[in-house]
């Protein structure tokens, strides 16, 4: 099998390009080679005249590679992640001039919701030219099933040194997860002084037991509400450059309600990761 890859999907719009900038930084902090894979309807362009028309830089081909492919675009996607062993996939919501009323385009939907690697969530609208990772938001519940994806957001912010903000939103009336081994929110949210310290120790140490945090500057915020408002409230306070997010795999209508929320108003990327 060949090496880890970053993989960028094109399909030749303008907004496509827009996760360029954010698919360039991750793979300079993996590591990794940059592989940008045009899918089109006709047949494959030669390289070199496809890097020009997607408005590449010729001098850059150092650090990336591209490849044309044909065929239906989420398809060619999955395909091509798994036949290169893509280590995460990096891509726009949507390409088209209009946002979809699904908040994300058809051919990123099925993208997420089949890939087996994370999934960077670009809103082509955002100016991101000069991207950078310093701050990375984690939402936990507090559940060890949530725990699993916190390696995604620990190792981006190491390779970073970026700051790694987990944030436990605290919901009231809501029930707490029934998982075996779930640590919920202290008590007494009005009273944390009496609860906060000793809680956010254990946090920690659990968090730690899933993977190292030696070295990662990390800081837990405790938020109260609505999932989805809090964790855009935390990202626009603390001007994060990324979210991670954990996410069981269920887009109906009543599910990933917290998902579809922070994807439609994200200030910035997002990663989502299979649980």
């Amino acid at each position: 099998m060949n090496g880890p890859v970053i993989l960028l999907p094109l399909d030749g719009s303008e907004y496509a390009l827009a996760a360029l900038p954010v698919a360039t930084v991750l793979s300079e902090l993996d590591q990794l080679p940059l592989r940008i894979v045009h899918i089109s309807a006709g047949d494959p362009e030669p390289p070199l005249g496809l890097v020009e028309r997607l408005g590449l830089s010729t001098a850059a081909l150092g650090s990336f590679s591209v490849e044309a492919r044909e065929g239906e675009p989420a398809v060619v996607i999955l395909r091509a992640a798994k036949e290169i062993n893509a280590r995460l996939i990096v891509m726009c919501t949507h390409t088209a001039a209009v946002r979809p009323t699904d908040i994300v385009g058809s051919t990123a939907l099925a993208v997420l919701r089949e890939s087996s690697c994370p999934v960077v969530l670009v809103n082509p609208r955002h100016d991101l030219g000069g991207w950078r990772l310093n701050r990375v938001v984690f939402p936990h519940d507090g559940s060890p099933t949530a725990a699993g994806a916190v390696r995604c957001a620990a190792e981006v912010a190491q390779r970073a040194g970026a700051e790694l903000l987990v944030l436990q939103v605290a919901v009231g009336g809501m029930p707490v997860p029934q998982e075996r081994g779930s640590l919920t929110s202290p008590l007494y949210l009005d009273q944390a002084q009496h609860e906060w310290p000793a809680w956010a120790s254990e946090f920690i140490e659990r968090l730690a037991c899933v993977c190292p945090l030696a070295g990662l500057r990390v800081r837990l915020l405790l938020g109260h509400g609505e999932p989805g408002t809090e964790i855009l409230r935390v990202a626009r306070e603390e001007s994060a450059d990324l979210i991670v997010l954990a996410w069981k795999g269920n887009w109906a209508p009543e599910h990933a309600a917290t998902l579809k929320a922070v994807v439609r108003e994200a200030p910035c990327p997002t990663m989502v990761a299979h649980i």
